[in-house]
């Protein structure tokens, strides 16, 4: 079957530039007097030929693993407006590979060469937070951490590693009126919080021996005391689309400038690699996300990062992997609770003395909820602090229905990667398994705060998606925030976020964020 499919997208590939080649000559042709009677004709064919072949080979690449039943070999679109559709879906997809990557490229090395022309830290004393491999070897290493293996590899193809971004001293210092009223200079205050030790009263009955001599003795009165997270920084996970379309997958690299910008904003930025379709499917990426968390809370103070404050961000269909992971988590934990809880009615109904706790009525739990299981169990997730969701995927099944509105739901992996049925799909939907488990969830679980942030102008997630997960979520006693943005797509809202791809929404988008990790943490 796979030689079948790579002969015949030769094939196509071969009657592309052919039918290219004679297009571009047959135009020349059809200005010039007497040859134009056959050029037209034939630039008309040659083009229709074009058009054809494309989705045909759209459809070769990316929609013949798991493809739906299907009379013959290979799985092919024979609809003319459905050739219309993928025609107009590549024309829009090869646009936008054209103007990134050349500028993607160029910032790239722009801003390596500016990150090495910067001196490096005389003393590790003024940053504590990097461990000594961050002060020798590779200049980088000031900067990031590449390729940190932070699971064993689940099966062949799977990189399981992940980049961190140190956070970089922040550009804003704060300004404060000089006693002289001379101007404005820094502010010594430390930017970590702290406790004071009190002055006592030299009169005063305490008895300081009370007191643990070993820590107060070398500490004059009254002066601040650093905590001992005083110095560590806000953690950002970033999780990337992985429902992205196209034979470009996904990968970890593509989004370093992402956690560049992250960093110096003043916090550490975690990107990890995670599966994507078809080499796993949602169990696999729910498990890697989780793999990714644990060893985070583990392992983040070497980085300067502070476990006790991870925030999880995502984009698109990562955006609802993230959130998914958290919601599968704490609705299978409190369904387990429930079951235990309603058991415990059942006895106390067949004559064994109730407990007072338990001796109310059971909730009935949904088919859908009983169905529910952790994927990954083996590693404990950890509490995360609040979600960043940029242009989310909230309902899988309208957004299934909403690509086959576009013709683009055999080339899309959304509804491959969460599974071929129906039920599957409900099964790994954000917004099903919330709303199916309303009646059960302990909100305690779950995160308190989330930040939304989407374009107008998305045609590939609607807005109207995050919308809804932002009513769903306030169900659950989420402090919310949305922000629509009308002047930004579905990728906008991550290439404003990269550095050097900056442009006037960056500000805004970068103030919501700041705002919002600073209140929640």
């Amino acid at each position: 079957m796979r030689a079948v499919v790579w002969l015949s997208l030769a094939a196509c590939g071969a009657v592309l530039c052919t039918a290219a080649a004679a297009s571009a000559l047959l135009t020349v042709l059809a200005f010039i007097p007497i040859f134009n009677i056959i050029a037209i004709p034939s630039l008309i064919g040659s083009l229709l030929l074009l058009i054809h072949t494309l989705p045909f080979a759209t459809y070769l690449l990316l929609a013949q693993t798991d493809a739906p039943k299907h009379k013959g070999t290979l799985f092919l679109p024979f609809s003319p407006s459905r050739h219309l559709g993928i025609l107009v879906a590549v024309s829009s997809y090869l646009r936008a590979v054209i103007t990134l990557a050349p500028k993607f490229v160029l910032t790239v090395i722009r801003t390596a060469w500016e990150l090495w022309r910067l001196p490096p830290p005389d003393d590790r004393s003024e940053r504590p937070e990097l461990s000594y491999s961050a002060t020798t070897g590779w200049w980088w290493n000031r900067y990031a951490s590449f390729g940190v293996k932070y699971q064993k590899p689940r099966r062949q193809g799977v990189a399981c590693r992940l980049d961190i971004f140190r956070a970089q001293p922040s550009d804003s210092a704060s300004l404060s009126c000089s006693p002289d009223g001379e101007g404005l200079h820094a502010s010594p205050r430390s930017s970590g919080s702290f406790v004071t030790l009190p002055d006592v009263d030299p009169g005063s009955r305490v008895d300081l021996s009370d007191f643990p001599q070993h820590i107060w003795s070398q500490v004059p009165m009254g002066s601040p005391i650093e905590e001992e997270n005083s110095n560590l920084r806000p953690v950002v996970v970033f999780l990337y689309d992985v429902g992205m379309m196209g034979p470009i997958h996904p990968r970890r690299w593509m989004f370093s400038l992402n956690g560049l910008l992250l960093a110096k904003q003043g916090y550490v930025a975690v990107i990890p690699d995670i599966t994507t379709y078809p080499t796993g499917q949602m169990a696999d990426m729910v498990a890697d996300v989780r793999a990714t968390l644990a060893w985070v809370h583990a392992e983040i103070r070497n980085y300067g990062g502070d476990p006790s404050r991870i925030f999880l961000c995502g984009h698109g269909l990562g955006a609802h992997l993230g959130m998914y992971t958290i919601a599968q988590d704490v609705v299978v934990h409190s369904r387990d609770k429930v079951e235990l809880h309603n058991a415990a009615v059942d006895w106390a109904s067949r004559g064994y003395k109730p407990d007072p706790v338990t001796a109310v009525a059971g909730r009935e739990i949904p088919n859908g909820v009983k169905a529910l299981r952790i994927y990954g169990s083996d590693v404990e997730l950890p509490p995360v602090k609040g979600v960043i969701l940029l242009s989310p995927v909230a309902d899988v099944i309208k957004q299934v229905r909403h690509e086959a509105r576009c013709w683009l739901e055999h080339v899309s992996p959304l509804r491959r990667s969460l599974g071929s049925s129906q039920t599957r799909c409900m099964r790994h939907s954000l917004g099903h398994i919330l709303f199916a488990a309303k009646d059960i969830v302990d909100v305690n679980l779950l995160p308190h705060s989330a930040l939304i942030l989407h374009g107008k102008s998305n045609q590939l997630v609607p807005e109207w998606q995050g919308t809804w997960l932002a009513e769903l979520l306030r169900g659950f006693d989420f402090d919310v925030t949305l922000q629509a943005y009308s002047r930004l797509g579905h990728f906008d809202v991550v290439t404003n976020l990269m550095a050097g791809f900056e442009s006037r929404s960056t500000p805004f988008l970068l103030e919501e964020i700041r705002s919002f990790i600073d209140s929640s943490a």
